[in-house]
C-alpha cells in the first residue's frame, strides 16, 4: 500500500506503457489524496493525468481533505503534505514523492520513500517496462529536471 503525489502521477501516466493502472500491481492499494486530485485538476489543460486518475478503477481516490499538521503544511506544498499526513494517519509506510525536501521529511518521519525513477526501476525489474533510458528521455523531454548522478544510478540499477 502506498500514497502517491502529483508529480509522480503526471510523469508515470506519461511514460509507463500501462499508465497508472500499473501502480497497484507494483504497490498494492494506491491512495490519491483529495489535495493531489486538486493539483491534478489545476493542470488538467496540460495533460490527461487528472482524467486518467478520475476514470481509474485501480486507484483509491480520497473524496475529502485530510487535516494536515500545521508544521508539515508550512514546510512543503499542500499535495506533498497531504501524502505524508495520509500515510501517517493511516499507518501506511510507503509514499511516492519526487520533491527532495518532502522526501527528507517523509524519511525523517519513518516512511519508506520512492519517486518516479524508483517506480520506473521497479517496473523494469518486474518486466513491465522495457527501457528505463527511454522513459528518462521522455521525462526530460517533458521538462522534468533529473540530477545526472541520479539518472546514472537508475540506469546502473536497471542494468542499462
Amino acid at each position: 500500500m502506498t500514497v502517491v503525489n502529483t508529480s509522480p502521477v503526471i510523469h508515470l501516466n506519461a511514460v509507463l506503457p500501462q499508465g497508472l493502472s500499473l501502480l497497484p500491481s507494483l504497490f498494492g492499494q494506491v491512495i490519491v489524496p483529495y489535495e493531489v486530485l486538486g493539483e491534478l485538476a489545476s493542470g488538467n489543460d496540460r495533460d490527461d493525468a487528472f482524467y486518467r486518475v478520475q476514470t481509474s478503477k485501480e486507484l483509491n481516490l480520497r473524496q475529502r481533505p485530510v487535516a494536515i499538521d500545521s508544521w508539515l503544511s508550512s514546510e512543503i506544498d499542500l499535495g506533498e503534505a497531504a501524502v505524508i499526513q495520509t500515510a501517517l494517519n493511516e499507518g501506511i509506510d510507503s509514499v511516492i514523492l519526487d520533491d527532495l525536501k518532502a522526501r527528507r521529511i517523509a524519511r525523517r518521519l519513518g516512511l519508506s520513500v520512492t519517486g518516479t525513477l524508483g517506480v520506473l526501476i521497479l517496473a523494469k525489474q518486474t518486466g513491465h517496462l522495457e527501457s528505463i533510458r527511454e522513459a528518462i528521455d521522455q521525462l526530460i523531454h517533458r521538462g522534468m529536471w533529473l540530477d545526472a548522478k541520479v539518472v546514472k544510478n537508475a540506469l546502473r540499477i536497471s542494468g542499462e
